[in-house]
């Protein structure tokens, strides 16, 4: 199960990061990534949610199921929660401004924040426990990727406010790139099942 997770994670950052090759259309620094959900991409930024939602139950499970240590219940509610989440940016797609689907827009909204919020606090809850039983360098990875997180996250927060909204892009895609990238590590740091 665990190759399973991490190969969905590494699935995952490759068409996170295959969208600015494939869609040129859109900047990096302004754009949100849900963004790629329109147009050519479309089609890839379904199986980028499709592969983070079953994840991040296999990764949940992992968590619930490792003995030695016991993690928290938390930490595979908020891995479930992160699933809950990218399924409503699925179910809700965005819509570019002045689109009448402005109810949709909110709910994509919410659910993004669901995923976000949910994701960096299972990073923050998980990480001090997994690196004290992770082995050479994982620990150290993990985190340095629970910064890279926690900055990301920040940086979302700031740049969703109108006068630094053109960094918003850049600020997401960090989050994004370093939270999948601590998900995976995370899968192959956890005991087999």
């Amino acid at each position: 199960m665990e190759r399973v997770a991490a190969a969905l994670y590494g699935l995952d950052i490759v068409l996170l990061l295959s969208f600015q090759v494939l869609n040129r259309d859109y900047s990096l620094l302004p754009r949100a990534v849900s963004f790629y959900g329109l147009g050519k991409t479309a089609g890839l930024f379904r199986a980028y949610l499709l592969a983070g939602s079953i994840a991040a139950p296999l990764l949940a499970w992992q968590f619930w199921m490792a003995k030695a240590p016991a993690y928290p219940v938390a930490i595979s509610v908020y891995l479930l929660l992160v699933a809950a989440g990218r399924i409503g940016v699925a179910l809700f797609p965005l819509y570019e401004r002045g689109a009448p689907q402005a109810l949709s827009r909110q709910l994509h909204h919410a659910a993004t924040f669901v995923a976000f919020a949910c994701a960096y606090m299972a990073v923050v809850e998980a990480t001090p426990l997994l690196a004290d039983h992770a082995t050479g360098a994982r620990a150290a990875v993990l985190a340095l990727l629970k910064h890279l997180i926690s900055a990301g996250f920040v940086a979302v927060v700031v740049t969703a406010s109108p006068p630094l909204r053109r960094y918003f892009g850049l600020a997401e895609r960090l989050f994004l790139i370093a939270t999948a990238v601590w998900f995976l590590t995370a899968s192959l740091t956890l005991p087999p099942l």
